[in-house]
Parts: structure tokens; C-alpha cells; sequence
């Protein structure tokens, strides 16, 4: 069973994240072959616009905290990096690109999506950054990203407060545009995703480079943050809290 899969809907490029006995999260094999996926459908001059899914049960719970606890500072600093190029990869991408949220979409999963340029939301979604809670912090633009889309005031409660945003939360303040039934989901986002790739090629790369320039430059805001994450990484109590959330799913098989 591929991590990672893709297929065509016309000009629409659908790439499902397929490992759903962990609710989707990216190991660094999982997460280079979706680097990898979004990039070759980027690069493909017939996709037109991107979906990108991790089905109804969730669309990603980030980074798999479980080989976390294993990684070295070497290799954390390379696995943060290529959630960077992910998160880079799907903001600049000149299609449009739909995240339709089922399920969870917790830490690292709610920054991808607020990469995309539209979300769809199932009515069972979940939205949550519970990075604090592990001694860790957001990245990959969400700083800068959540601000715009919900506000300061929103922003500082989802990241400070462990709020965790139910669908019809989600829609209120703005994280989402649309909720949908969870089985709709994916042929909701697909539809939109064919009204956009209908629009000028051109038109729709322009529109997009002025929506994405930044006050701030986007490297020094990912510099920043990767830079915070690498600190977290090296605290006493994450390192734990990884080795206790290994111990604990260990005991489950």
C-alpha cells in the first residue's frame, strides 16, 4: 500500500495521504514521498489545480510523533526542513490548491492546510495545534498564515490554549470557507477544484503571486521558526512525552 497516492480528475490532480492506522502521519519516508507527489503535480503542465486528502477519517495529524522520538538533530533538522519545502511547495504552487479536510487535521496537518489555498472542511473535521502541549512550537509560515486568516485573538487561543476548532468553529472565524457532509467531501473539493483550473493558467499565477507577497520575507519567517522548533526539539520534557507516546502506541500492537 503506497503512503501517498495520486490520480486524475481531468485537469485536477488529487493526492490522497494514505496511512490512515496513524490517521495519516508522516513518518520521513511518508513525507518525502508527498514532497515528491506535489511537486511532480506542480511540475505537470496539464494540472490545472491540486486537491490534496487524507480521506474522511482524518486529513493528517502532522509529523509521527513515534519516529520522532528517534530521530537525531541532524535528522529532525532535515525532516523540518522538508516540511518547510512541502509547506513552500503547496503556497507557491501556480495552481490552486484545495485542502478538503476530513477528520483531524492537528499540528503539522492544520499548517499544511492553511498552506492551501482554500480549505473544505467534512462535517467531522477537527482543528487543533498542540505543539505547546509538547514543549514544541508551530512552523512552516503558520504564524503568519493563522493571523491573517482568524485573526490575532483566535490565534493565540487555538496555539496558547489547546482550543480545538469543531467544523462549524472552523467556519465562524474563518479557517475554512465551506463545510460539507464527510462523504461529499472529496467530490465537493474536487468540483471546485475543476472551477478554478477553468480560469487563465496565467491569470491564476499572477492573482496568486500578489495574494502570497509578504510584508515579511517568507524566509525569514520560516528561518524563525525552524530555528524555534530545533530549539524545542532538544528539551528534556518533549523528548519524554516522544518516548512515553512511542511506549504507550508499542503497547497497543
Amino acid at each position: 500500500m503506497r503512503t501517498v497516492e495520486v490520480t486524475r480528475d481531468g485537469p485536477v490532480a488529487v493526492i490522497r495521504m494514505n496511512r490512515p492506522e496513524v490517521h495519516n502521519a508522516l513518518d520521513p519516508a511518508m513525507l518525502d514521498l508527498l514532497l515528491r507527489t506535489v511537486r511532480q503535480a506542480i511540475a505537470d503542465e496539464a494540472v490545472r489545480a491540486i486537491v490534496l486528502t487524507g480521506g474522511q477519517r482524518a486529513f493528517t495529524t502532522g509529523e509521527d510523533l513515534v519516529t520522532a522520538a528517534g530521530l537525531s538533530e541532524t535528522e529532525m533538522r532535515a525532516q523540518a526542513a522538508q516540511f518547510q519545502e512541502l509547506a513552500t511547495a503547496l503556497r507557491f504552487a501556480p495552481q490552486p490548491v484545495v485542502a478538503a479536510v476530513g477528520g483531524y487535521a492537528y499540528g503539522g496537518g492544520l499548517e499544511i492546510a492553511v498552506n492551501c489555498d482554500l480549505r473544505v472542511a467534512g462535517d467531522n473535521a477537527r482543528f487543533a495545534c498542540p505543539e505547546v502541549e509538547w514543549s514544541l512550537t508551530l512552523s512552516n509560515g503558520s504564524s503568519v498564515l493563522l493571523r491573517r486568516l482568524i485573526g490575532e485573538g483566535w490565534t493565540r487561543e487555538l496555539l496558547l490554549f489547546g482550543t480545538v476548532f469543531d467544523a462549524a468553529d472552523a467556519l465562524r472565524v474563518g479557517l475554512v470557507t465551506r463545510v460539507v457532509p464527510v462523504y461529499d467531501l472529496e467530490v465537493r473539493a474536487i468540483a471546485l477544484a475543476h472551477k478554478a483550473a477553468g480560469y487563465a493558467r496565467e491569470a491564476v499565477r499572477l492573482t496568486k503571486d500578489l495574494l502570497n507577497a509578504d510584508p515579511r520575507p517568507w524566509q525569514a519567517t520560516l528561518d524563525a521558526e525552524g530555528e524555534a522548533v530545533l530549539e524545542g526539539f532538544g528539551n528534556e520534557e518533549l523528548q519524554e512525552r516522544l518516548r512515553n507516546f512511542a511506549e504507550r502506541r508499542r503497547n497497543k500492537r
